[in-house]
């Protein structure tokens, strides 16, 4: 393989969230690529469990597609925030939610499409512990109610999203990031054995 250098890059444009950068790679050998990628600030995703091992689902409507999708609750990582931090704002914010015993499962890099964006992704676990009246950013389109659904079902409609592309639920499809996440989550040790199979 080649070992490729960063040699030029130009920001096109800036959002708060993210910027669009201009890039050019050259190899040792001279071979130059340019691509134009996306610079994401870091991001969250959170699993919210109730005392019945259900967990907390949002619907969102997404400007990139145009389309609903079921998801779990997400956001930026705000500079000075830490990964734990940034969850409990961001649950709070899209659902109302109050979460205790926050607890990181992964973060790092956002593997779901690199082609595109270098965005850093964490995903954090916890339980709900009381609820408040929410507040939603300026630009988010989330319904207010939330879906509760049983561990096991989620991970049994992932499946069938995912190997036979059946829409998740109510004709909805799960979205990447959130698929992340939970794939995350099902992966770690402390995920219960006889559901891996699932």
């Amino acid at each position: 393989m080649k070992n490729y250098t960063l040699v030029h890059e130009e920001e096109c444009f800036r959002t708060p969230r993210l910027s669009a950068v201009k890039v050019t790679y050259a190899s040792e050998d001279g071979e130059q690529i340019n691509h134009t990628i996306i610079r994401s600030r870091p991001s969250v995703a959170i699993i919210v469990f109730n005392e019945n091992d259900e967990i907390a689902l949002i619907r969102q409507f997404r400007t990139t597609t145009g389309k609903w999708y079921y998801e779990l609750p997400a956001g930026l990582i705000e500079d000075g925030e830490s990964l734990l931090q940034a969850a409990e704002r961001e649950v709070t914010e899209e659902t109302g939610l109050v979460v205790e015993g926050l607890r990181s499962v992964s973060f790092g890099p956002n593997l779901l499409d690199p082609s595109k964006s270098d965005e850093d992704f964490g995903v954090a676990v916890g339980h709900v512990a009381g609820h408040i009246e929410r507040h939603l950013d300026e630009q988010e389109v989330i319904e207010k109610e939330i879906t509760w659904m049983p561990r096991h079902d989620v991970f049994f409609r992932l499946k069938q999203q995912m190997a036979y592309g059946k829409p998740f639920n109510d004709g909805l499809f799960m979205s990447g990031h959130s698929v992340y996440a939970l794939l995350a989550y099902k992966f770690t040790p402390h995920y219960p054995e006889y559901l891996l199979s699932i």
